[in-house]
């Protein structure tokens, strides 16, 4: 029996509401990178430092989301470095050790004072000197440690008032380096990373309570172990996934609600998978920049939104797309002339949201052959272009 599909445009306002979706952004005007810092501070947001292929930089870009812009802030003063340690508190960035192209681990710390755009060097890191560790701010004090160089469970505070560490309880989930950390509500979250090599990854949780000294096991991240992650806090979900297990690259994503103690699958990354990007939240949307895929030498400068369809223009609100034939059997066209933007692309998802068709379109009639995988059952499908992106149904019919 054929398979009939139906190409239906269900876009309503209450659906724009309740649903996240990715968009890609304006790309980042520097180096391809992975390993950068991410920090976010009212409306902007921030990316800096990294590697490419050996190649370690000192640049810092911000972000406005409103107009859509990147601008070049002055430089961090500590040399190049990637896989450092950011944390913000109040008007500052505070950012420190990390690793440069010599396999040196660093311990110097500097703070970026982010309303005069002016750096100054704050106390040393006191313990190991590390790099791709975690780091977090609560209550007015910055929070950092773990990573490798080599491997260490040191967790330390800073005291922004007297510009002084002190050594906390060491962390209780085991050696590792490259985890998503997150801080919300007054405590601090540690998920994924990984140990040797080959690599040894995890998908557990861990809360450090502050007030306590303790740390404590969460609900583990449901898909496979990775580090690497991208990560981001909205509200109080934190998503988290994509990276790698030391052979396979993810573009999943897991949604986990801290206040329940609970994961769900969100949105897959629609592009190409990677591990160790830059990322920060600004307001309802989660942002990530650049990252690679290592040992082929491949690295990004992309850089995505992952947040509500309200926040953006729909294209159902400009446009008419009519595909035909409709219904269709195992392939369907619409006409994208009049309003196509160079870079247009047609994402189809799962219920669950994995992906499973990719199309790069064009100008004209596009013609879209569908997966023979595609089997009888509802989908969703993101068009997305430069500034524009609609979500609608998609229904497989056997």
């Amino acid at each position: 029996m054929k398979n009939i599909f139906l190409f239906l445009f269900l876009m309503t306002a209450s659906l724009q509401a309740q649903t996240n979706t990715w968009m890609q952004r304006p790309f980042l005007p520097a180096t391809v990178r992975y390993h950068p810092i991410g920090f976010s501070y009212g409306s902007a947001g921030f990316i800096g430092l990294g590697n490419n292929n050996g190649s370690v930089m000192t640049d810092l870009w911000e972000f406005n989301p409103t107009a859509g812009t990147w601008t070049q802030r002055a430089s961090f003063p500590g040399g190049g470095r990637f896989g450092a340690s950011c944390f913000v508190i109040g008007d500052f960035a505070y950012v420190g050790c990390g690793w440069d192209n010599a396999n040196v681990a660093y311990s110097d710390f500097y703070r970026y004072k982010i309303s005069t755009n002016t750096w100054s060097s704050v106390a040393s890191y006191p313990g190991t000197s590390f790099y791709t560790g975690v780091n977090f701010a609560i209550g007015g004090k910055g929070y950092t440690g773990i990573g490798f160089a080599p491997y260490t469970l040191e967790f330390y505070e800073y005291d922004t008032t007297s510009n002084a560490w002190t050594r906390k309880a060491d962390f209780a989930g085991g050696i590792r380096q490259s985890s998503y950390s997150f801080a919300y509500n007054g405590k601090g979250y540690v998920t994924t990373g990984s140990h040797g090599w080959p690599a040894n990854p995890y998908n557990d949780m861990w809360e450090y309570n502050p007030v306590t000294n303790l740390w404590s096991q969460k609900a583990s991240l449901p898909g496979a172990v990775r580090y690497g992650c991208v990560g981001f806090l909205i509200n109080n979900i934190a998503y988290v996934g994509m990276g790698m297990d030391g052979t396979n690259y993810f573009n999943d994503m897991y949604a986990y609600n801290i206040s329940t103690n609970t994961w769900a699958v969100a949105d897959s990354f629609p592009s190409t998978p990677r591990a160790f990007p830059g990322c920060f939240t600004i307001g309802n949307s989660g942002y990530m920049c650049a990252g690679g895929i290592s040992g082929q030498n491949i690295n990004f400068n992309d850089f995505w939104e992952y947040g509500p369809l309200s926040s953006t223009t729909e294209l159902s609100e400009k446009i008419s797309i009519k595909p035909f034939p409709n219904p269709c059997s195992t392939e369907f066209a619409f006409n994208t002339s009049g309003y196509y933007q160079h870079g247009a692309q047609l994402y189809i998802y799962t219920s669950d949201g994995k992906l499973i068709q990719k199309a790069d379109l064009t100008n004209g009639v596009n013609v879209i052959k569908l997966k023979p995988e595609i089997s009888m059952g509802t989908y969703h499908a993101t068009y997305i272009q430069q500034d524009f992106k609609t979500t609608f149904k998609l229904v497989v019919m056997r």
